[in-house]
């Protein structure tokens, strides 16, 4: 299966879309915003919906979680069709690593130097993730391993979580859950 990517234009306009947001965003707002960059909604809620990335008659795209079942807590959508293991050819990794690299480069020139991670480096089931914290105390990530690329926008509330568990695995290590429990 040959694997889709956006052009960067694209996926800088599907993540800049949600990056300036004032928190607590309204489900309207998360709505609209999936509307305008024509997403199609696939549940009842309007939570799960599919991109033009897509592939005809399937539901899977991306979704939007909520927090405490009522607020909306964040966005996860793909920047390239998903190709599964036992489908991936020669060009998956390549066509993964060339359009993370490219989109990588554009989004740090505009918001900056991201921190990056990468587990498994060189393995057929590398990672690499790079996270922006944002001015409005909201942050996203891009990840990526061969065959999947995915932006996931995180709430105010979830990227304090996310900073406070590294603040406690810098002071206390990677198993610092296990000093409290």
């Amino acid at each position: 299966m040959k694997m889709e990517t956006l052009p960067v234009e694209t996926a800088l306009e599907w993540v800049t879309a949600w990056t300036n947001l004032t928190w607590p965003v309204s489900w309207e707002t998360a709505f609209a915003i999936r509307d305008r960059l024509g997403w199609t909604p696939y549940s009842e809620d309007g939570m799960l919906f599919t991109t033009v990335l897509t592939p005809p008659g399937e539901k899977h795209g991306g979704y939007m979680t909520d927090r405490d079942d009522s607020e909306f807590n964040g966005v996860e959508f793909p920047l390239a069709t998903r190709v599964i293991k036992g489908f991936k050819d020669e060009l998956t990794a390549p066509t993964t690593w060339a359009a993370y690299e490219s989109y990588v480069t554009a989004l740090t020139k505009l918001f900056g130097e991201p921190r990056t991670t990468v587990n498994r480096r060189g393995a057929g089931n590398e990672y690499r993730q790079c996270e922006w914290y944002l001015p409005n105390g909201s942050s996203f990530s891009l990840g990526a391993q061969s065959g999947i690329i995915d932006v996931s926008i995180n709430s105010p509330e979830d990227t304090w979580a996310d900073l406070e568990s590294q603040r406690l695995e810098e002071k206390y290590g990677p198993n610092w859950e296990e000093l409290i429990n």
